[in-house]
């Protein structure tokens, strides 16, 4: 199984979005912020992180980078719904610090779920299911 480490300050966020993305593929852990993620990252592997951008202790943005330094094979999905400026601001950011993807706050769960598997398994996994 794959395994996807949420993080986002909200537990209702992290809880929607592994209600969205669990279909029995991914096993889930969660992490309150940055800080709680970048822990577990020291004993445990994940295929991919999703991850909210405005946190306290440690915010999305320095998550993206400093697991793009340490761990460049984990994929990384940013969301966000803005704060101090717009989302786009913040999620043009992550791209270029090495975000997969990026989805603006309320974003389409169908979209989230379709990164998730092409991210996970490849565009061709993704395609087959379409047919």
């Amino acid at each position: 199984m794959k395994k996807i480490l949420l993080v986002d300050d909200e537990s209702s966020i992290r809880k929607m979005v592994r209600a969205v993305l669990d279909e029995g593929e991914y096993t889930f852990q969660e992490a309150s912020d940055g800080k709680a993620a970048l822990e577990i990252l020291e004993s445990e592997t994940f295929d991919l992180i999703v991850t909210d951008v405005i946190m306290p202790d440690c915010d999305g943005i320095e998550l993206v980078m400093t697991v793009r330094k340490k761990l460049p094979d984990i994929k990384v999905i940013v969301m966000s719904g803005g704060g101090r400026v717009r989302a786009d601001h913040y999620l043009n950011l992550a791209e270029k610090l090495g975000a997969a993807r990026v989805f603006e706050k309320p974003f389409n769960t169908a979209e989230l779920r379709a990164a998730v598997r092409e991210l996970l398994f490849g565009a061709a996994e993704v395609s087959e299911e379409n047919v």
